[in-house]
């Protein structure tokens, strides 16, 4: 049975990234990110795209939703849509993050979408060099890491209660806007957890 659904996207990936995807995953493959799934071996379970930045040949036998140049959804937003669609609870992102930042904004705005259509869904993209999560009325633990930067901000409005528990710079019940950047360059000293009561 397949529980996660990874989306892979048209911005920087590394190999080593699909070494997520197992038989429980669903992997959708968003234009461009097709290239990346040729690359690294993996056969998507559905295409979908515009195809403006993917000029590859089409593999048969996979699902194709050929999307239109002109439309409001990027190509990644399409994708997240499918996999909602689809009752998952578990969303990873690959590929999502590059050299556009309007692109890598929208990243972050369809993972806060994906949070605000799943109760509960575990949301996460791994990108290069850095791994993003966004947990919403919830929690996460993260594993130690002393050679990394744990930051911590609200993207999606206030955030109310915000506990970091663990780390060097620690919170306790915190109200973090997103337009004071509190939770940046911190690190993870012992598995730490973040919580948000609200937001």
């Amino acid at each position: 049975m397949k529980t996660r659904c990874v989306i892979v996207a048209g911005g920087n990936c590394l190999s080593e990234h699909f070494n997520i995807v197992d038989d429980t995953c669903f992997v959708i493959a968003a234009d461009s990110g097709l290239a990346h799934c040729n690359n690294s071996g993996i056969v998507p379970d559905l295409i979908v795209g515009d195809f403006d930045s993917y000029t590859g040949s089409i593999p048969s036998g996979i699902d194709v939703v050929k999307l239109p140049t002109h439309k409001d959804d990027t190509d990644l937003m399409y994708a997240a849509r499918c996999g909602v669609e689809r009752d998952f609870k578990d969303f990873v992102l690959l590929g999502g993050y590059g050299s556009r930042p309007d692109q890598n904004m929208a990243m972050y705005r369809t993972l806060c979408w994906i949070t605000d259509m799943v109760k509960n869904a575990k949301v996460s993209a791994i990108c290069d060099g850095f791994e993003v999560f966004v947990v919403k009325n919830g929690n996460i633990k993260i594993t130690k890491s002393n050679d990394r930067y744990l930051s911590v901000f609200a993207i999606d409005g206030d955030a109310i209660g915000v506990d970091i528990i663990g780390a060097e710079y620690q919170l306790k019940n915190a109200n973090v806007s997103p337009n004071y950047p509190v939770g940046v360059s911190n690190v993870a000293l012992d598995d730490t957890i973040v919580s948000v009561s609200s937001g």
